[in-house]
C-alpha cells in the first residue's frame, strides 16, 4: 500500500518532469489501475488452488514491485508502460494477498474480520507517509529516482517480513493474542 501512494501521487509528474505531457502520463496512472485490479481479482484464486502458504505469491508480488521500481529509478524511458503494468500488477495482488492473509489466520470470521479491519487502518494510515517521503526525496535530489529507490528499499524489507507469515505458526501466535473487548463481548 505504501508503494501504491506514492505512485499514484508521484508518476504523473515524475514522467512530466521527463517532458511528457499530462495526459501521456496520466495514461500511465490508467495502465497501472487495470493491471491493479485484474491482479486482485485472479491472484488470489490462483494462490488459493495452491495450498495455504501465501508467501511465494506475495513474494512474487512484492518482485513485481520491486521490478516496476526499479525500472522508474533507473532507466525510466525504456519501458514505461511496462514498468507500470508491472507495478500494477505487483500492487494490486500484494493488497488482495494480504487481506486473504489475515483472513487465513482465523477460522472465526469475527476475528478474521477484526484483524483484517487492524490491517487496513493501520495501513492506510501508514500510507499517508511515503508521498511526504517522496516529495521531500525529491526536493533534496531534484528527481524522484532517489524516491523510487526508498520505495525497494521498502519492499526489500516486506520481503523479509513476509517470511514470518507461515501458515504452521499461525494457531500458535494467535493463541496468545488478546482479544479485544468489543470481540469478547460478541
Amino acid at each position: 500500500m505504501l508503494g501504491y501512494t506514492s505512485v499514484v501521487v508521484w508518476l504523473a509528474p515524475s514522467y512530466q518532469q521527463l517532458g511528457w505531457s499530462a495526459s501521456a502520463s496520466g495514461s500511465l496512472l490508467a495502465v497501472m489501475a487495470i493491471c491493479q485490479a485484474a491482479a486482485a481479482l485472479f491472484l488470489p484464486a490462483l494462490a488459493h488452488r495452491n495450498g495455504s502458504d501465501r508467501r511465494p505469491w506475495l513474494w512474487l508480488t512484492l518482485g513485481f514491485q520491486f521490478a516496476g521500481f526499479a525500472g522508474f529509478a533507473l532507466a525510466p524511458d525504456l519501458a514505461p508502460f511496462l514498468f507500470v503494468a508491472v507495478t500494477g500488477f505487483g500492487l494490486g495482488g500484494c493488497f488482495a494477498l494480504s487481506l486473504v492473509v489475515a483472513l487465513d489466520h482465523f477460522r472465526d470470521p469475527v476475528p478474521a474480520g477484526a484483524l483484517s479491519a487492524l490491517m487496513q487502518g493501520g495501513g492506510f494510515l501508514l500510507a499517508a507517509c511515503p508521498p511526504l517521503i517522496v516529495s521531500t526525496l525529491h526536493d533534496w535530489t531534484g528527481g524522484f529516482s532517489a524516491g523510487w529507490t526508498w520505495q525497494m528499499a521498502c519492499i526489500a524489507v516486506a520481503v523479509i517480513l513476509t517470511m514470518r507469515l507461515a501458515p504452521k505458526g499461525y494457531a500458535a501466535a494467535m493463541r496468545g493474542a488478546p482479544k479485544p473487548a468489543w470481540i469478547c463481548r460478541l
